[in-house]
Formats: structure tokens, sequence, C-alpha cells
């Protein structure tokens, strides 16, 4: 009688197995990102897996995999002594990384001497986005529009790596901004600042965009040290800018 020997597993059976449990994690980091983003989990509130992982039905090893990938994105942080805790920004944290966003976004703005009319096309979509989810109030999305706006300034620069590290950067002040936004006074007053960067973008008059972006970024930084500090929002003067 011959033996008839099984076959293992193919290297397709493989990748299935594996694409449905990283969708898995996928919904599962989706809800967390929600929960953080709409604060209901503050900064430096600290993650149980085991029981996090029972409360939505999933394994240990799916949750683990959900806060890796909300950890790529700067929302949550591990350490070897706190476990997983989401994210929480020093001052020191908000003033190195303006002062990168400084450095990067404006340099972009002044090196913008031609300006792809897809990249053009990106910014106002952005920024049409950015003004709907304000009016809406939605400010995760806002805030998601906000940053893809900024990032493509560094597209000017015409450097993926540079891209590739900005996004990281740029990532761990997600957070802070929904905190930020939400607690504006007169959110919708940032979507002219928005819309005048794009328009002197566009027509090319750089070295004015770059001194709205400036200040731009002078007031977003103050509005974020001000909430860590648990200050109430500055009251919206005059100045569009």
């Amino acid at each position: 009688m011959t033996r008839v020997r099984s076959n293992p597993p193919g290297p397709f059976l493989m990748e299935r197995s594996q694409i449905h449990r990283v969708s898995i994690a996928d919904q599962v980091a989706s809800i967390l990102r929600q929960r953080i983003l709409n604060g209901e989990l503050r900064p430096g509130t600290s993650l149980q897996e085991v029981p996090l992982a029972a409360s939505l039905g999933v394994s240990r090893n799916t949750m683990r995999e959900a806060t890796r990938i909300l950890s790529l994105e700067n929302l949550l942080k591990r350490s070897i002594h706190r476990g997983v805790a989401v994210s929480q920004l020093s001052l020191k944290d908000v003033q190195e990384i303006y002062h990168l966003r400084r450095m990067l976004e404006i340099a972009g703005i002044l090196a913008a001497k031609e300006r792809p009319s897809e990249v053009l096309s990106e910014l106002r979509t952005a920024l049409e986005g950015y003004a709907r989810a304000v009016r809406e109030r939605d400010w995760p999305r806002a805030v998601g529009f906000d940053l893809q706006f900024h990032s493509l300034l560094i597209r000017f620069h015409h450097n993926r790596r540079l891209e590739s590290f900005y996004q990281r950067v740029i990532g761990e002040l997600r957070m802070g901004m929904v905190l930020v936004d939400r607690g504006h006074d007169h959110p919708s007053a940032l979507i002219p600042v928005h819309r005048k960067i794009y328009q002197l973008l566009a027509a090319g008059n750089l070295k004015s965009c770059a001194a709205v972006l400036e200040q731009h970024l002078d007031d977003s930084e103050s509005r974020l040290i001000r909430v860590m500090n648990g200050q109430p929002p500055k009251r919206r003067t005059k100045r569009t800018v």
C-alpha cells in the first residue's frame, strides 16, 4: 500500500492566514486609534493588553500587533517598566518638533520654484477636506487633513527620505493637535490661514507664503503649549495669520 504524504501548507495558504490576522489587528488598531483621538484614552494612560484583548474579543497576539501599529504612528509608546501607554508629549518634545517643522516646511516653500500641478491639486484637496471637517467639528479627521496639507510642503524638497522622516516627526503631534483644535475658541479661523498659504504658494509669492507659514507655526506651537499647561485657549484677535 502506497503511503500518501500530505503536502505542507502552501505559501498561498500561509499568506491568506497572515492577511486575515493582520486585518483583524488593523480593525483593533482603528478602534483604539479612534478612542485616543477622541480623548477617551488620555495621554499617559496605560493599556493592559490582556484585559483589553478580552474586552474586544481578540487574542493577545492580535492586540500586540494592533499596539505595534499604533506605536509606529507614535500614538502609543512601549517601555520596559510601563508597558504600553498612550503617548504623551513633553514641552521639550513640542519645541523640538516645531523647530524641525520650521526648518523643513519653510525651506520647502522657498524651494518651490517649480510647483507641479499634481502637488498643488493635492494641497487644494487637503485644504477642502480640512475646511469641511472643521465645519463638521470632526477634529480627528480635520487634523488628518491638516497634517496632510503640511506634509505636502515637504514634497518641494524632492527628497523621499526626508518625506519619510517628516511623517514620523509630525505624527507625534497628531493627538496634541486634536486636543488643541477641539479646545480652540474659533477653529474655523484656521481655515483662512491655510487657504492663504495655498494661494500665495500657487501664485509663486514664496517669501510672503513663508512668512505666513512661519507665523502660523508660531501660533500653533503656542496653542499646543497652552493646552499642555492646562491654560484656557487664547482669545481670538483680529489678526488672520
